[in-house]
């Protein structure tokens, strides 16, 4: 089984390969690399996982695309899924991707908004894959933050079954439910933070 990694940031990768030593590291932007080049022999790969780019869609950006949303990298996954034989795909974005549509004069077009995702999940769909979507709170599975997440699955073949939500937030824990009884609350950060570690 080998894991390969892909990011054209270098401190993305530095810390992946602090966390993965065993994986195969690539510091490069995902345009560049050819996935028959990559897996020349076997084409096949149980999982690929991919964040592609968030920058037009994110609110820190006030959700204003500054180019044509069509040439952003989500594309590329559909081209990984063509060449290669891919069991289960996992995409990982912002809420506000949904939202994702044609663009005029570099802004969205109001009427038009989630257009372009629905085509894009169609696509993927097209490939022989079931997919369903869905925005859930990190800290819910155990993540020590807030974020909500946008995630995308697509599996060749299988029924698609979410993870069950292990966590939830202390305050509401206590308002009745056998099935709240048995979440944990939500960790916070200091529980992952090195305390005797000096900050620089």
């Amino acid at each position: 089984v080998e894991l390969v990694a892909i990011n054209h940031w270098e401190i993305a990768i530095a810390t992946h390969k602090e966390n993965h030593p065993e994986a195969r590291h690539l510091c490069t932007g995902i345009e560049n690399v050819d996935p028959w080049d990559l897996f020349p022999e076997d084409r096949h790969l149980d999982i690929l996982v991919a964040g592609p780019q968030c920058t037009y869609f994110s609110i820190a950006r006030g959700g204003r695309p500054v180019t044509n949303q069509q040439r952003i990298s989500p594309w590329l996954v559909l081209d990984w899924l063509e060449k290669l034989d891919v069991d289960n795909v996992l995409i990982e974005n912002v809420p506000e991707f949904r939202k994702w549509g044609p663009v005029q004069d570099g802004k969205p077009i109001r009427d038009l908004r989630g257009q372009t995702f629905a085509a894009y999940i169609e696509a993927i769909k097209s490939l022989g894959y079931n997919v369903e979507h869905r925005v859930v709170t990190c800290a819910n599975y155990g993540d020590p933050t807030t974020r909500r997440r946008l995630f995308i699955m697509a599996r060749k073949g299988k029924p698609i079954v979410w993870p069950q939500p292990t966590h939830a937030d202390p305050e509401l824990l206590h308002k009745g439910g056998e099935l709240r009884r048995q979440l944990r609350p939500w960790r916070t950060a200091r529980e992952v933070i090195d305390w005797e570690i000096r900050g620089e």
